[in-house]
């Protein structure tokens, strides 16, 4: 398919899932040129929120970063755990993988995940709770509205990261099912988030009980209409996501208390949430993406959840760098 100077291919084309373009243009030229920058925004709007441009060999933190900018306002600012790893003192961008400086300490934020089956399969196990799938930060008061992925370095093998079409796994639902999950919103929480990680990370800081009031759970629809598209899409898993209720009720703080302090989840989260995951990270709705040297990923949070895969990181570089879009663009 052609888009004007930009040819694509879609990920998965039997729902029209994540648009690949493989760019006759070095990032600088691409900056430059906002015809094609608008054609990579509608490509990202019609192909469910993703896409991928690849052969930006040139990428620095500043170009990611103005790119970035065509796409939606990007966050300027770290948490302070990952201040640290901001790439070329760019505040916007922070570098996730293994990489390691001279005195073998590590300069990205690193996650050890589970590295995708011999058949390839990212589809969720509910016995084992695997793979990770979510959307990111639904327990912030505004959650960001999507994320860039820029690689670096690739490892020969793993490493990929998968996305399902939240769109699709909405309209492929019965139509009672959809009308219920009209009426539903997810309480998300950090506080519940940090609490499942200590579980696995015991130096994982607890938050104060200031640190906690100042970041109380937030309520998001279990089903978000796209603010551009209209399009309807399954939103709100995340880690933080604690509790599913009808939209309005209220939850009582004792139980709040041990969804937080505790690590608790409702019964709720595995019912409406968990039992669903297998099917909506089926074959039909993914598109898994392995990475090369030189690829630019942009996904939107609104319409697609995702995952992470590992590698070998004992033998094996990954370094990736990132941005968060924290709104859409003003339009006049």
């Amino acid at each position: 398919m052609v888009c004007s100077k930009l040819e694509f291919s879609v990920l998965n084309a039997s729902i029209g899932f994540g648009a690949v373009v493989t760019s006759p243009f070095t990032a600088a030229e691409l900056l430059q040129d906002a015809d094609v920058c608008q054609q990579l925004v509608t490509l990202w709007r019609d192909h469910g929120g993703l896409v991928v441009v690849r052969g930006l060999t040139d990428m620095t933190a500043q170009l990611m970063a103005d790119l970035s900018a065509k796409f939606g306002v990007v966050e300027q600012t770290q948490a302070e755990n990952r201040r640290k790893f901001q790439v070329d003192g760019v505040s916007s961008v922070v570098r996730l993988g293994n990489t390691r400086d001279d005195e073998n300490n590590l300069t990205a934020m690193f996650v050890d995940s589970a590295m995708l089956p011999a058949d390839g399969s990212c589809q969720y196990s509910i016995s084992e709770r695997k793979p990770v799938w979510h959307t990111d930060s639904t327990f912030r008061k505004c959650p960001p509205i999507g994320s860039l992925l820029f690689c670096k370095q690739a490892p020969p093998s793993g490493g990929e990261t998968c996305f399902a079409d939240m769109r699709t796994a909405y309209q492929d639902l019965d139509e009672a099912h959809r009308e219920r999950l009209l009426d539903l919103e997810c309480v998300c929480s950090i506080t519940h988030h940090d609490a499942k990680m200590r579980k696995t990370q015991k130096e994982f800081p607890a938050p104060s009980a200031e640190q906690r009031a100042s970041n109380p759970a937030q309520r998001v629809p279990m089903v978000l209409f796209h603010p551009i598209t209209g399009r309807p899409a399954l939103y709100g898993l995340n880690s933080g996501t604690c509790h599913v209720v009808k939209r309005g009720t209220e939850v009582d703080q004792s139980r709040m208390d041990a969804y937080e302090l505790n690590a608790e989840e409702d019964e709720s989260v595995q019912k409406e949430w968990r039992d669903m995951l297998p099917r909506i990270t089926s074959q039909r709705h993914v598109a898994v993406w392995k990475w090369e040297a030189g690829d630019l990923l942009l996904w939107d949070n609104r319409c697609t959840i995702h995952c992470a895969t590992g590698f070998d990181h004992q033998t094996y570089v990954r370094e990736m760098w990132r941005t968060t879009l924290t709104s859409d663009l003003k339009t006049a």
